[in-house]
């Protein structure tokens, strides 16, 4: 496969894995460490962020680091 393709059905299998309600329960309660008031838009401020600027760089580190 070239860069940008992906078997779905793969794909499919590792979005059932990823556990959404891990995600959403750290978004949580780092909100309200800092203060922040726990609101959908808050969490979804955060999480778009997280996905734009840090998401790509960590998975592309991680395997590195692992294979």
């Amino acid at each position: 496969m070239g860069a940008g393709e992906f078997d779905e059905k793969v794909r499919d299998e590792v979005s059932e894995w990823i556990d959404s309600d891990v995600i959403a329960e750290e978004i949580l309660e780092d909100l309200e460490e800092e203060g922040v008031a726990q609101t959908l838009e808050n969490a979804k401020v955060v999480w778009l962020d997280v996905l734009e600027s840090e998401l790509p760089d960590a998975i592309r580190r991680s395997i590195n680091a692992k294979f």
